[in-house]
């Protein structure tokens, strides 16, 4: 019997299966059909996901989330590079989108493929994760042993995505994107990336890939950080679910 070799088999299928065990739930496959009803096509929010969550935060405030949906749709849509939504992101007065307290009171799913779409443009990340119904990270794998892949994918980013102001919404309310093509940390120079697994959160042109380690020796043949970044709050809830040998956490101390 044959067995296919390819970037499902070898990261992607992998990768979902490990987000199972860390406590995340497959959403299920969601479709151009389901917009309206299971998601808004607008920023790809899970509606009743992010109602349902958004009620149990927010007891004495119930009556307010469509004020609130709607608000944050516009904030989207700011050329700010998604500070505003940031700032309600991490508010916890007098509304709350996340339980930073006590991560269990959040949920935590994802599915596979899941478009964004606005008009004729669209991109389609391999893995997308959601926090209350939210759409704060997405996960792009490529093939391994595919030295092109990271860096052509560090590419569409800047080229493609970044730019495009038809991808704004969806730009503005993603808080990390992850790349790797499931191998040992590699890169030229420790500059380029090349092979790994590599992190950024969005700019308008250029966001330089850093890279998860647990050490740092300085040796003359050792690969230093790409870039040092502070992670912020929103991000410890699901980096840390992220804990694997290839997203080590030692550096959130």
């Amino acid at each position: 019997m044959s067995q296919t070799f390819n970037e499902n088999t070898r990261v992607q299928i992998p990768a979902m299966i490990h987000l199972l065990r860390l406590g995340y739930t497959y959403f299920g496959k969601i479709s151009e059909t389901d917009a309206g009803s299971v998601y808004d096509s607008d920023t790809n929010i899970l509606i009743s996901e992010f109602h349902k969550k958004f009620n149990e935060l927010n007891p004495e405030h119930k009556n307010e989330f469509d004020q609130v949906f709607q608000t944050i749709r516009q904030e989207l849509g700011n050329d700010d590079l998604g500070r505003s939504f940031y700032k309600r992101l991490t508010s916890v007065s007098p509304i709350k989108l996340i339980d930073f307290d006590n991560t269990y009171n959040n949920s935590f799913y994802f599915t596979a493929e899941f478009t964004c779409k606005n008009g004729e443009d669209e991109f389609r990340p391999d893995i997308t994760l959601f926090v209350n119904g939210l759409p704060l990270v997405y996960i792009e794998v490529k093939k391994p042993n595919n030295k092109e892949g990271i860096i052509a994918e560090r590419n569409r980013e800047y080229k493609i995505r970044f730019p495009n102001p038809k991808f704004r919404k969806f730009n503005n309310i993603t808080q990390l994107m992850i790349f790797s093509n499931n191998m040992e940390y590699d890169a030229m120079g420790g500059i380029i990336p090349v092979q790994g697994a590599f992190y950024c959160t969005i700019a308008r042109n250029y966001a330089p890939f850093n890279c998860f380690r647990e050490e740092n020796p300085r040796t003359e043949n050792s690969l230093t950080p790409i870039q040092t970044t502070t992670i912020t709050p929103p991000l410890l809830i699901y980096m840390l679910l992220m804990n694997t040998k290839s997203f080590p956490i030692s550096m959130l101390r």
